[in-house]
């Protein structure tokens, strides 16, 4: 296991960059022509790191159960 406060950065980390793939997704999808590919691959990585926070917040016996 981890120490605390490693994991407690990881997880910090992890939630900015969520913040900014989200900041990118609302760019691209208000485009005049939105990018579809772009769109794809920012949701894909937002999907992946949704799952590494989750197992982070595991890890510090913090468990979270995801709605569809």
């Amino acid at each position: 296991m981890k120490p605390y406060e490693s994991l407690q950065d990881e997880i910090q980390h992890t939630l900015e960059t969520i913040g900014r793939i989200n900041v990118a997704l609302v760019r691209h999808e208000a485009q005049e022509t939105p990018d579809a590919l772009a769109i794809e691959q920012y949701q894909a990585l937002k999907t992946d790191l949704t799952k590494q926070l989750l197992v982070l917040l595991a890890e510090m016996d913090v468990n979270v159960a995801l709605a569809a």
